[in-house]
C-alpha cells in the first residue's frame, strides 16, 4: 500500500492505515480548529474549511466566495514563469454568478434526467462490452485499466461527440492536468495539445453537423458562443467528466472486496444499488476538494475571521464524515439511510455530470459483480498503489481475478 505520509499535503491526505479514510487529523480539526490556515502547493496560503455546514455555506454562496480567482484547476500550479495561469474562456467554473449561470443553462438538457434515460441503453452496452472482453481474455485483469477507466472515459467522449479513434490520444493529456506532481512545463503543452484538438473539433461541427453535446450546443446556442468558447467547455467537461467516475468505480469495487457481504448484498438484488452508491460517494469522497474560492469581502467561517481576498478550500471527505450529520459515519454501511454529502458539490456549484456519473456506478458496479461472483484481488492489498496526489483519489492499478 503507498504511504501517506506527512509530505502529502494536508489538503488530499488520506488515512495511513486506511485508504479509504480521511487523514486521521480532520477528526480532531473538525472538533477543535474547523477552519485552519494551510499552505498550498504554490506557497499561497489558504483557509481550509472541514466541517459539513461551514463547508456548505461556501459552496453554495457565490456572492462571498467567488471561483473567479486567478487559481484555477485541482491544485493551483504556477506557470514556469511565475504567477497562475489566466482563466481560459469556456472554463464557466471561473466565471461570476451571472454568466456561470447562462453557460450552465445551456448545458442543463444536456445532463437531464431525460437525457440520462435516453443514454442508459448506450451505458449498458459500453459496460457489456468491456465485461465481454474480460471474459473473453481471463483473468488476470487491470480493474482500472479495463474496467473502470475504458468505462467512463468512452462514455465521456462519446457524450460529447469526440470520434473513438482520437480518444486514445486526448486521454494522456486529461491524465497530466489532473496530476499534481506533473511539472508545470509538461501541463502547458498537455493543454496546449488538448486546446488544439478541440479547436479543431469544434470548428468541424460548426462547418457541419455533429451528433454529441458539442454539436448540439453549436446547434442550439452557436450565436452566442465563440468556438474559443466551447473548446474551453468542452475541455472543462473532460477534465471534469470521467475522471471522478473512474476513480470511484475503481476505488468503490476495491471497498466491497474488502466487505464481501455488502458485495454480495449488491449482487443479488438484496440492496439497493442507488443507496448502495451514495454511501460510496460520501465514503470515499474521491475528489478532496472541486475549486480554491477567493473571500470577496470580509467575513467569518466556523468562527473563524476570513479577510477579503484571502483563499478559501473546502475539504469534502471530512465534511462527509462530520458527525452532525449522522452518527457512525466512518463505517461503510450500504444499508443506511444516506445523509446529506458534497461529494458533488453544492447550489449552483454541484456537478453537471452528477447523475451520469451515478447512472455508471450503478450499472456498471452491479454487473461487474453480477458477472463475475468470484471476483478477488490478484494481489495482495499491501501491493496496491494509491494517487493522492491526483485531482481524483484512487487506486492506480487493481489486479483481479475471479
Amino acid at each position: 500500500m503507498t504511504p501517506l505520509s506527512s509530505t502529502v499535503p494536508i489538503f488530499v491526505r488520506r488515512s495511513g492505515t486506511c485508504p479509504f479514510d480521511p487523514a486521521e487529523e480532520f477528526t480532531r480539526l473538525r472538533a477543535r480548529e474547523p477552519v485552519t490556515l494551510i499552505t498550498l502547493s504554490t506557497g499561497a496560503s489558504a483557509w481550509m474549511v472541514t466541517r459539513y455546514t461551514d463547508v456548505l455555506r461556501v459552496i453554495s454562496d457565490q456572492a462571498r466566495f467567488s471561483s473567479e480567482a486567478a487559481i484555477n484547476g485541482p491544485i493551483p500550479t504556477p506557470m514556469p514563469e511565475g504567477g497562475f495561469p489566466p482563466p481560459r474562456p469556456g472554463f464557466f467554473s471561473t466565471y461570476g454568478p451571472r454568466e456561470h449561470a447562462r453557460v450552465r443553462r445551456m448545458l442543463n438538457a444536456e445532463f437531464s434526467v431525460r437525457r440520462m434515460r435516453e443514454f442508459l441503453p448506450r451505458v449498458e452496452t459500453v459496460v457489456d462490452d468491456h465485461l465481454d472482453a474480460m471474459d473473453r481474455l481471463g483473468p488476470p485483469a487491470d480493474l482500472v485499466a479495463d474496467f473502470a477507466l475504458a468505462v467512463p472515459s468512452r462514455l465521456f467522449f462519446e457524450l460529447l461527440g469526440v470520434p473513438i479513434p482520437d480518444q486514445p490520444t486526448l486521454l494522456p493529456h486529461v491524465d497530466t492536468l489532473l496530476d499534481f506532481t506533473a511539472d508545470p512545463r509538461d501541463q502547458a503543452v498537455a493543454f496546449g495539445e488538448l486546446d488544439m484538438y478541440l479547436s479543431g473539433f469544434v470548428g468541424g461541427c460548426r462547418r457541419r453537423a455533429t451528433p454529441g453535446l458539442v454539436g448540439r450546443l453549436i446547434a442550439s446556442h452557436g450565436e452566442e458562443l465563440s468556438d474559443s468558447e466551447i473548446a474551453g467547455i468542452a475541455a472543462q467537461l473532460l477534465l471534469a467528466g470521467y475522471a471522478t467516475t473512474s476513480a470511484a468505480i475503481a476505488l468503490g469495487v476495491l471497498l466491497l472486496l474488502c466487505h464481501p457481504d455488502q458485495a454480495a448484498a449488491i449482487r443479488d438484488g438484496s440492496a439497493d444499488t442507488a443507496r448502495a452508491v451514495e454511501e460510496l460517494l460520501r465514503h470515499l469522497s474521491v475528489v478532496a476538494f472541486g475549486k480554491v474560492f477567493t473571500a470577496t469581502e470580509d467575513t467569518t467561517v466556523g468562527g473563524q475571521e476570513v479577510k477579503a481576498g484571502e483563499y478559501v478550500l473546502c475539504h469534502l471527505p471530512s465534511a462527509n464524515r462530520d458527525r452532525d450529520l449522522g452518527h457512525g459515519l466512518d463505517r461503510f454501511d450500504i444499508s443506511r439511510e444516506p445523509p446529506p454529502h458534497l461529494a458533488f458539490g453544492h447550489g449552483p456549484r454541484h456537478c453537471l455530470g452528477a447523475e451520469l456519473a451515478r447512472m455508471e456506478m450503478r450499472i456498471g458496479i452491479s454487473r461487474l459483480l453480477g458477472r463475475f461472483p468470484g471476483l478477488r484481488l490478484a494481489v495482495p492489498f499491501d501491493e496496491l498503489r494509491f494517487t493522492p496526489m491526483h485531482a481524483a483519489y484512487s487506486v492506480k492499478s487493481l489486479p483481479v481475478s475471479w
